[in-house]
């Protein structure tokens, strides 16, 4: 297995730390480490503020995070603290999972959400190294295939000491699976913990009179897959007939598809404006610049998160809901089921299944002005009731740790 993967483009790099070979000055050997593994972008993100309480909970011990993709890897190393040792996970045959253990030597090893590697897992446990998964979760399609696996998979959650997870239905399916209950128990979402962000007022000023939206009612579809721009345009354009003063701004989910969407627009009969190089005259924005959504969020009147309208599983509706935000999404959430499933319970959000409905659920908001402001101080309402999770998670450290 381990020799397939090398000839596999995104294992290239990193090839000598896939077999545990690590440089040799990696790591302080007085210090204790505490390792995590995170998988990739969406976990290494969603750990960011874990990892800095750790780091201040801890600093006597070295921590080491592994990640399988480049890019996880790359932005690990952006978004965490100083000092922190970013690595790449060990292909999980035992040979390169021992290698690996005795550089790092870890005191605990953390992985977040739910990978399971068996090798290392047993490997860990044989040396009584405690394993603690935090911010599990267990979608319905993985829950799925574990189920034809159980007898094999309950010997594998058998080496973990501590399972703290989303949901309580992430608990109940971790125990249908063979996890022992006495080990289980639910810690909430860390994502919720990293619902703190700052927007400076000069910027939104500057871009606010840059793009022209002083007195527009901007719409901001984040986040956005192949598929959904032309049904979020459909809708537009049947909005922009009554509703004068909306604007639309495209936030596709990889910015080198703004050319693609370029050409949507204009197919339906708008100008397109690239944020990086706004037109004269405009009717719908496409952002093609990295890391400035959450500033348009902060500038949305309300907000359409994709991944949603196509069957990608949806995206993050945490950052929108920060700022306020009324926020729509279509039927298709189901990698953020939970939160999806919390915002509609607490209608700070609203789900849509087409074009036609999605400009329905928009006229909607600019009609009722009061009910989109109620949406928006509720979906707020929503993340400062469920942040604390990296605190519950940091007290199931300090009870393994002591």
């Amino acid at each position: 297995m381990a020799s397939m993967l090398i000839f596999r483009r995104k294992r290239r790099r990193g090839i000598l730390e896939r077999f545990g070979f690590y440089p040799a000055d990696m790591k302080n050997p007085e210090q204790p480490t505490i390792w995590i593994h995170a998988v990739s972008v969406g976990e290494i993100v969603a750990a960011r503020t874990l990892v800095e309480s750790i780091k201040n909970t801890f600093p006597e011990y070295n921590i080491t995070i592994s990640t399988i993709t480049e890019t996880g890897n790359e932005i690990a190393k952006k978004i965490m603290p100083s000092k922190i040792q970013i690595v790449y996970l060990p292909f999980d045959v035992t040979y390169a999972v021992k290698r690996a253990i005795k550089f790092i030597k870890p005191s605990v090893f953390i992985v977040v959400e739910t990978e399971i590697w068996p090798n290392l897992l047993r490997n860990l446990k044989k040396l009584g190294i405690p394993v603690i998964l935090v911010n599990g979760r267990i979608s319905d399609k993985a829950y799925k295939k574990y189920i034809w696996i159980k007898p094999v998979l309950k010997n594998i959650l058998d080496c973990v000491s501590v399972f703290k997870m989303q949901s309580d239905e992430d608990k109940n399916r971790i125990i249908s699976l063979g996890a022992d209950a006495q080990r289980v128990g639910v810690s909430g979402n860390i994502k919720f913990d990293n619902a703190v962000f700052s927007i400076e007022e000069e910027k939104k000023k500057n871009t606010e009179d840059r793009l022209k939206l002083k007195g527009k009612k901007l719409i901001v579809a984040g986040s956005t897959h192949s598929g959904e721009e032309e049904i979020i345009l459909e809708a537009y354009k049947s909005l922009i007939k009554k509703y004068s003063d909306i604007c639309l701004l495209i936030a596709p989910r990889h910015i080198e598809r703004a050319e693609t969407i370029a050409k949507a627009v204009k197919s339906f009969g708008f100008v397109p404006s690239k944020v990086s190089q706004p037109a004269a005259k405009s009717a719908v924005y496409i952002l093609d610049t990295m890391g400035e959504l959450k500033l348009f969020y902060s500038l949305a009147w309300a907000v359409f998160v994709g991944g949603s309208l196509v069957k990608h599983g949806g995206q993050n509706i945490i950052e929108p809901a920060y700022f306020s935000k009324p926020i729509i999404f279509g039927p298709n959430m189901f990698n953020f089921k939970d939160i999806a499933a919390l915002f509609l319970k607490e209608k700070a959000a609203i789900e849509v299944k087409d074009s036609a409905s999605l400009a329905q659920a928009i006229a909607m908001l600019y009609d009722n002005n009061a009910q989109a402001e109620a949406m928006g101080t509720r979906a707020k309402a929503i993340i400062a009731k469920n942040q604390g999770a990296a605190d519950r998670t940091i007290a199931a450290i300090k009870d393994i740790l002591k």
